[in-house]
């Protein structure tokens, strides 16, 4: 698996788009709005590319404050899911994420998911909240530094 980050509205970027479309908002009866699109101008987008050039998975990563990031709509093609893809998009995601200065990630975790986030580290912060009309969790986690130099 290669994992590359994305150009906004590049052709990557537009396939992850899709997929987070199908994968997160279809099943809900949603579809991603525009306004979601055009605050994404500023965010990191990550995907994971199988040898064959199809779309494996992918994440957006929200710059915060210094050190801080928040993780966004990660989403794994129906037909890879349950390979560990989800754990190695996060993991090496986190990995270069924490070269770069940024100790501190936190998300809103679907409720289906807490387990997943757990089982890498994450710890739930605070009670149950309804987004995306289903529940969800904020999560944390504290990365080691690991500043290049």
């Amino acid at each position: 698996m290669t994992l590359i980050e994305m150009a906004f509205a590049s052709e990557a970027y537009e396939r992850a788009w899709l997929l987070r479309q199908a994968v997160l908002r279809t099943p809900l009866g949603l579809t991603l709005d525009i306004r979601e699109r055009t605050a994404e101008v500023g965010h990191r987008h990550f995907a994971l590319f199988t040898e064959s050039n199809d779309l494996a998975a992918c994440i957006s990563v929200v710059p915060m404050t210094e050190g801080h990031a928040k993780l966004r709509q990660m989403a794994v093609n129906e037909s890879m899911q349950g390979a560990g893809l989800g754990r190695e998009l996060i993991t090496r995601v986190e990995s270069l994420l924490a070269r770069q200065g940024i100790c501190h990630l936190h998300m809103h975790a679907r409720d289906t998911a807490i387990g997943f986030y757990t089982r890498l580290g994450y710890q739930v912060e605070g009670d149950p909240f309804v987004e995306v009309t289903i529940p969800h969790v904020k999560m944390t986690k504290t990365l080691p530094t690991q500043l290049s130099g």
